[in-house]
């Protein structure tokens, strides 16, 4: 997988994510969420930061030249890529 390819799959997941995240608001009633709906919107919340996060290494990776787009991902350069 490139860094541009890995960073469009990225972006996939974090429209996904925001989705989901805009999905679970709606489900917020009067008297606010029940406990499991409040893990569940904590957790999408984390998610889209950490996307979020990880678009934007990639970004500055691309753009200050230290990495082509065209360049497999180096799992030493990106922690945490477990599928490059």
């Amino acid at each position: 997988m490139t860094y541009q390819q890995y960073y469009n799959k990225l972006v996939k997941d974090l429209t996904n994510s925001e989705r989901k995240l805009i999905n679970q608001k709606q489900l917020k009633g009067k008297k606010g969420y029940g406990q499991q709906d409040l893990h569940t919107y904590i957790d999408l919340c984390n998610d889209v930061y950490s996307l979020v996060k990880k678009c934007e290494h990639v970004l500055k990776l691309i753009a200050d030249g230290q990495v082509n787009a065209h360049d497999k991902v180096d799992p030493a350069v990106l922690p945490g890529v477990v599928d490059a």
